[in-house]
């Protein structure tokens, strides 16, 4: 009787649902299409803001030619 038990509280154990673990906060590697939400994509619109403050008439060869040397890097 007591080998019944233990034989079916093992069942019990082994057949609970496993969940996969969590992926590392930060790593992109392990990051699955699920966990990628449309709003955390960025878009050209994102950054409009920033490069009207950035960019100046006076400045926008320079910024170009950073752009395409970052570019050109990767």
């Amino acid at each position: 009787m007591t080998l019944v038990l233990l034989a079916a509280s093992m069942c019990v154990v082994a057949c609970e649902e496993q969940k996969p673990a969590q992926p590392a906060a930060g790593d992109g590697k392990t990051a699955t299409a699920e966990a990628v939400k449309d709003d955390d994509i960025p878009t050209p619109a994102d950054f409009d803001d920033e490069a009207e403050k950035d960019i100046t008439p006076a400045n926008y060869k320079a910024e170009v030619d950073a752009l395409e040397k970052e570019i050109s890097a990767e």
